[in-house]
């Protein structure tokens, strides 16, 4: 049995027969989805149609990502809440160790936000609003840093009762200047 091959698949890597193959000026020929050669696009008197490409309003991008940027806390707030209740309050690696990341997270990425905001920084015309995407994914590292202080204080670790401070409290000796009815 003899296998005949189609001719494109005879001539597929030859670059001379890819010339001397005449395009198809047929209105019924199949192109793939989405493909339209431009040389048979006619418009309705017969004329071709110039396809351009769409203008890109650039300012209008980049205030769009500078916004993507900005929301990127605000959306892991509610996975780093959930993880942080799931973690208990006990006093081990795991739970202490996931809250100093919620510290140190945050306080890394405020000191780098020009660093994250450097694909959107540089024009003039979106300055304002970039200004605002800022304060806004500050806030929302401050949120995210929150979460960490409020565990740690969940946990103990951060000294804000008076016990904590017990070795740096004056004894009070209520006895002092009180004279005993009793001889």
């Amino acid at each position: 049995m003899v296998i005949l091959m189609e001719e494109w698949a005879q001539h597929l890597c030859d670059p001379k027969y890819a010339d001397t193959l005449k395009q198809s000026k047929k209105k019924n020929t199949l192109y793939p989805p989405g493909f339209t050669p431009s040389d048979i696009v006619e418009g309705k008197n017969g004329e071709p149609v110039n396809h351009s490409r769409p203008v890109v309003n650039l300012d209008a991008l980049q205030v769009q990502k500078a916004w993507q940027i900005a929301l990127q806390p605000l959306k892991s707030i509610p996975m780093n809440f959930f993880m942080s209740y799931m973690s208990g309050t006990s006093l081990q690696i795991i739970p202490i160790v996931a809250a100093l990341m919620l510290l140190s997270g945050p306080i890394k990425a405020i000191f780098s936000v020009k660093q994250a905001f450097k694909p959107v920084l540089g024009n003039s015309n979106t300055n304002s609003t970039i200004w605002g995407a800022m304060l806004l994914y500050i806030l929302g590292q401050c949120a995210l840093m929150y979460i960490g202080i409020r565990k740690l204080n969940q946990m103990g670790l951060i000294p804000n009762t008076t016990s904590d401070w017990l070795a740096w409290e004056q004894k009070v000796d209520y006895n002092h200047n009180i004279k005993s009815v009793v001889v």
